[in-house]
């Protein structure tokens, strides 16, 4: 668990870890140079808890703090938790009951919900509703480029992960990200746990609020990067549906890594989906995704009829 200046909220974090219904678990929780007292708080647990082993990250950012973690775990199994965030009581035992007697190549996930003093943002609402629909249907490859498929703090993976097959320090930012394009990389099976296995808090001071490596521009960056290396041997026949600000943002990154593709523009209006007849069975990214149900539908049906299919061809991004 990294913690930077998380003090507001340690307590009620380090207290869902301590009360899990499961109870062989070692927390690693490393300070990556906070300011506040969150240091002090963490020493406070690890004084009355022999589980939990506290250390400091001289490097800075989350991506160190997470490999130096890794590096004085012992575990069979690893999983990350956010200083700022909530455990459900069985969070643990849920994930490593799904995971137990399984292939090492095996990712648990499970459903996430929002939480906050405040209100929750229409946008994260969004967001949840999406994940929980994509652990509900496993459909996680189908939905890779769109955004990252599995939360940060919400998956368990076995040991072997990152000795065998890649060093946490290996990843870029945004690393969640990085770190689901790996698991499909190497050939990992992707298991659901259909139960809310963790508490994600909305706060202004949230990391992917206010960092630049978790902004849509930094998640365009990877994503597109992936796309290129995944399908380098294809990558010559792209087609880019879609002229908003996603639409330009794929463009524009395909152009400086000197990918020829041919752009084609989708207005979200039914009468205008006629207007791609161009289309034809090539690699295709869709970046145009309207939140009315009933133009979706009509999207889908024509580029079914295009041979184009999601996860095969077709790319959601």
């Amino acid at each position: 668990m990294p913690v930077k200046n998380a003090a507001q909220y340690l307590e009620q974090c380090m207290d869902s870890i301590v009360h899990q219904s499961y109870g062989n678990w070692e927390l690693i929780a490393v300070d990556d140079g906070s300011t506040d007292n969150s240091m002090e708080i963490l020493e406070n647990y690890e004084r009355y808890n022999p589980r939990i082993k506290v250390l400091e990250s001289t490097e800075g950012g989350i991506i160190p703090a997470l490999q130096m973690a890794f590096e004085h775990s012992s575990g069979e199994f690893i999983t990350r938790m956010d200083a700022d965030d909530v455990m459900p009581t069985r969070k643990l035992e849920q994930l490593f009951d799904a995971i137990e007697g399984e292939p090492k190549k095996t990712v648990v996930t499970g459903k996430v919900r929002y939480f906050s003093d405040k209100k929750v943002s229409e946008g994260y609402k969004r967001y949840e509703s999406w994940l929980n629909t994509v652990v509900e249907d496993e459909s996680f490859r189908e939905n890779l480029y769109r955004e990252c498929v599995i939360a940060s703090p919400n998956w368990m993976v076995h040991r072997s992960c990152f000795e065998d097959d890649f060093a946490i320090s290996s990843l870029e930012y945004p690393e969640d990200y990085d770190m689901v394009f790996k698991w499909f990389d190497h050939g990992y099976e992707f298991k659901s746990v259909n139960s809310v296995t963790h508490l994600w808090r909305e706060h202004p001071e949230r990391t992917s609020r206010n960092s630049e490596n978790y902004q849509q521009k930094a998640f365009f960056e990877l994503k597109t990067k992936r796309f290129i290396q995944h399908f380098n041997d294809q990558i010559q026949g792209v087609q880019v549906i879609g002229a908003g600000e996603k639409g330009k943002l794929v463009s524009e990154i395909l152009s400086r890594n000197n990918v020829s593709f041919q752009w084609y523009d989708l207005s979200p209006k039914r009468e205008d989906i006629q207007s791609v007849m161009a289309l034809n069975k090539q690699l295709t990214i869709l970046s145009n995704w309207p939140a009315d149900e009933r133009i979706q539908e009509d999207i889908t049906k024509f580029l079914r009829k295009m041979n184009l299919k999601f996860g095969q061809e077709l790319w959601l991004f």
